[in-house]
C-alpha cells in the first residue's frame, strides 16, 4: 500500500476532513469548509509549500488555496470541475474518486457560496482575497 493511500484510508476511517503530507510533517484536521486550508495558510503562507494534500470535497475555492500555498499534489475524495480545471491550468497533479460539475452548498440546494464566490475569477490573489472578504461576511453575519 502506498503512502497516498494510507492516508486517503486514514482520511476516511478517522473521519478527517484533510491531511496533509511533507516528510515527517503531517497535518490533520476535523474542521469543515475552507477552514481547514484558510486559517493555517493565514498564519503562514508557506504552511502548505510542497504537501501532499488529501481532502473531502476540493471546489475551485480550495483550489485557489492551494495553489497559493504552492503544493506538490492533491487527492480529493470530490473534486468539483471547475477545480479540476484551475488545477490543470496551473499544472497541480490531481486525482480524485468523484468528479461534480460544483460543490454544493449545506443545503443542498445550489452552488457553494464559497465556490460561487471565485467562479469567475482566475487570478490566485484576486481569488484570496475574494475568499477572505466573504469568510469576514459571513462570520459578521452570524
Amino acid at each position: 500500500m502506498t503512502l497516498l493511500q494510507k492516508a486517503i484510508d486514514r482520511l476516511k476511517n478517522e473521519h478527517l476532513s484533510c491531511i496533509a503530507t511533507r516528510g515527517e510533517f503531517e497535518y490533520i484536521s476535523i474542521d469543515k469548509g475552507l477552514k481547514p486550508l484558510l486559517k493555517p495558510l493565514r498564519e503562514n503562507p508557506n504552511f502548505f509549500k510542497d504537501t501532499v494534500v488529501i481532502d473531502r470535497i476540493i471546489g475551485k475555492s480550495a483550489a485557489f488555496l492551494l495553489i497559493k500555498g504552492k503544493i506538490k499534489s492533491i487527492h480529493a475524495i470530490t473534486l468539483s470541475q471547475h477545480a479540476l480545471t484551475l488545477l490543470e491550468k496551473h499544472m497541480i497533479p490531481v486525482t480524485y474518486e468523484n468528479l461534480v460539475p460544483y460543490v454544493v452548498n449545506a443545503t443542498q440546494t445550489g452552488m457553494c457560496p464559497m465556490e460561487a464566490t471565485v467562479i469567475e475569477i482566475e487570478d490566485v490573489e484576486e481569488a484570496y482575497l475574494a475568499l477572505i472578504n466573504k469568510v469576514n461576511e459571513l462570520m459578521a453575519a452570524k
